[in-house]
C-alpha cells in the first residue's frame, strides 16, 4: 500500500507539472490521442524523478539482470540512473546503426549477458521490440523490459509474443483513476480517455 500511495502522489505531480497532459496529440504511430505523456523532461524535476527512480529500484529488486540497456533517446538517461543505483553496467540501443566507425546498433557489451531493456513509456511496443531484437542479435538474453508508464496500446502483448515480460510502474488506467479520485479531472475527461483506451485495448 505504501508504494501505491507514493505512486498516487507521483501521478498528481506529473499532472501538475504538465508531464501528463490532456488534449489532442498526434503520436509517433500517427494516431490521435486525448492525452500525452511527456517524460523527456522528467529528469528536470529532481524531486519527482528521484521518487520514481526509488520506487523503480524497489520494483526491479527481485529481477535478475547483468546489464541495463536503454533505448535511444529517452531511455538512455533512465537506464543510466537505474544502472548506477543497481551497480550494473549500462548500454543503449540506437534507433539506427551508427553510420561511421564501428557502425554499432548496440552500444555496450551484451553478449552472453542477461539484459534489462529500459524505456520511459510503452505504447505499441515497436521501439521495445527493435531493442530486444538488436540485443538478441548481439548474443544477449532479454526476458524483461521496464518502463515507467504503459499506455496499454499493445506493447505488453507484442513483447509477450517475443517471450519478454513488460514490467511497468503504472499504466494509463491507474493514472486516470487517481486523477478522477482526487477530482483533478472531471468525469467527462475520465470517460473520454477511458473510451480511447477501450478502443485501443479491444480494437
Amino acid at each position: 500500500m505504501k508504494n501505491e500511495s507514493v505512486l498516487e502522489e507521483i501521478v498528481i505531480d506529473l499532472y501538475r507539472n504538465k508531464l501528463f497532459k490532456i488534449g489532442e496529440y498526434r503520436l509517433t504511430s500517427g494516431k490521435i490521442s486525448p492525452y500525452y505523456i511527456d517524460l523527456r523532461i522528467l529528469p528536470s524535476y529532481y524531486d519527482i524523478y528521484s521518487r520514481i527512480i526509488d520506487i523503480s529500484i524497489s520494483k526491479l529488486k527481485p529481477l535478475k539482470f547483468d546489464i541495463v540497456v536503454g533505448i535511444e533517446s529517452a531511455g538512455i538517461i533512465h537506464a543510466s540512473f537505474i544502472a548506477c543505483r543497481t551497480r550494473k553496467p549500462v548500454g543503449y540501443v540506437r534507433k539506427k546503426p551508427k553510420q561511421h566507425g564501428t557502425r554499432r546498433l548496440v552500444e555496450g557489451i551484451v553478449t552472453g549477458k542477461k539484459v534489462l531493456v529500459v524505456d520511459d513509456v510503452a505504447t505499441t511496443g515497436g521501439s521495445l521490440e527493435h531493442a530486444v531484437n538488436a540485443v538478441r542479435s548481439e548474443g544477449g538474453t532479454v526476458e524483461k523490459a521496464f518502463v515507467f508508464i504503459d499506455r496499454q496500446e499493445g506493447a505488453r502483448e507484442r513483447l509477450r509474443r517475443l517471450g519478454v515480460e513488460l514490467v511497468s510502474l503504472m499504466n494509463t488506467w491507474f493514472i486516470i483513476n487517481v486523477l478522477v479520485k482526487h477530482r483533478i479531472i472531471d468525469e467527462q475527461t475520465y470517460y473520454m480517455i477511458k473510451n480511447y483506451l477501450d478502443r485501443e485495448t479491444h480494437g
